[in-house]
C-alpha cells in the first residue's frame, strides 16, 4: 500500500463507531482453524518494511503459539511483479513455520479480496473458526467498508496485531528470502490495468465474484 492508503487506513479507523472500536481492541484467547494474512506489495530494495514485520510476526506468535492450525497468505502480483502471498510465505518458511500450514490465496489485489477469496478457501475446506489477523487499521478499514456496502462479514473473526507481541519479533524477521521464486515476468501493475474508477470498486468489494473453482494451494508448490 502506497502513503495515501496508509491515511486512508487511520482516517477510516478513527470514524469507526465506539463500538465497533471496542470490539476491535478485545481480543478473546480464541482457537482457529486458520488466519487470514492479507498481503503487501514487495520491493526487494534490502529494506524490511514496517507492516510487513508487523504482519509476519503476528501471523507467527498466533500459529507458533497454537491459536490456529493454518495460515492463509493472500494477495497476488499487484504493485510489484512478486506475488504477496509467496513472499509471506518464504519468509514464515525461513523462520521455521512448516509450508503443510501455509495456505497460498493469489488472486486478490484488494484488502476486501483477500477476505473474500480467503474465506472461499476456508469455506471449501471446512475452516469453522477463521479470522483475519492483521494490523488494526487494515481491520478497521476492512470491516468499515463491509459496513458501508452491506458485506456480510458474520462468518470471519477480526484479530487485530498487538503491539507488544509483535515487538517481540521486530528484528527477527530481518531474513534473507530468494525472493526470485515470487516473481512474476508477466507482470502489469494494477495502477496501469484499472482505472482509479475501478479501482476505488475493488477497494470496496464491488468487483470480486465468486470463484468457479477453489484449489487448496500450500506453500509447498513454492
Amino acid at each position: 500500500m502506497k502513503r495515501s492508503i496508509n491515511a486512508f487506513l487511520v482516517t477510516f479507523t478513527m470514524l469507526l463507531p465506539l463500538s465497533t472500536t471496542v470490539a476491535l481492541a478485545k481480543e478473546t484467547p480464541q482457537l482457529y482453524d486458520a488466519v487470514i494474512i492479507p498481503g503487501f506489495p514487495f520491493h526487494p530494495d534490502g529494506k524490511m518494511n514496517a507492516i510487513y514485520r508487523l504482519r509476519l510476526a503476528w501471523a507467527y506468535e498466533l500459529y507458533q503459539t497454537g491459536r490456529t492450525q493454518h495460515i492463509i497468505l493472500s494477495g497476488g502480483a499487484v504493485h510489484s511483479p512478486y506475488v504477496e502471498a509467496e513472499i509471506f510465505a518464504l519468509y514464515l518458511m525461513e523462520k521455521g513455520i512448516p509450508a503443510e500450514a501455509l495456505i497460498l490465496e493469489r488472486n486478490a489485489e484488494h484488502s476486501m479480496e483477500n477476505v473474500f477469496y480467503s474465506m472461499e478457501i476456508a469455506e471449501k475446506y471446512g475452516f469453522e473458526k477463521v479470522a483475519v489477523a492483521t494490523d488494526m487499521w487494515q481491520s478497521g478499514m476492512i470491516q468499515f467498508i463491509a459496513k458501508l456496502e452491506g458485506h456480510d462479514m458474520s462468518n470471519v473473526d477480526f484479530l487485530p496485531a498487538k503491539f507488544s507481541i509483535v515487538n517481540r519479533y521486530w528484528k527477527s524477521f530481518e531474513l534473507d528470502i530468494d525472493h526470485q521464486l515470487a516473481f512474476r515476468d508477466e507482470f502489469t501493475p494494477l495502477v496501469e490495468r484499472k482505472s482509479k474508477e475501478v479501482r476505488r470498486q475493488g477497494t470496496h468489494g464491488l468487483l470480486w465474484k465468486p470463484s468457479e473453482q477453489v484449489e487448496l494451494c500450500f506453500a509447498t508448490e513454492i
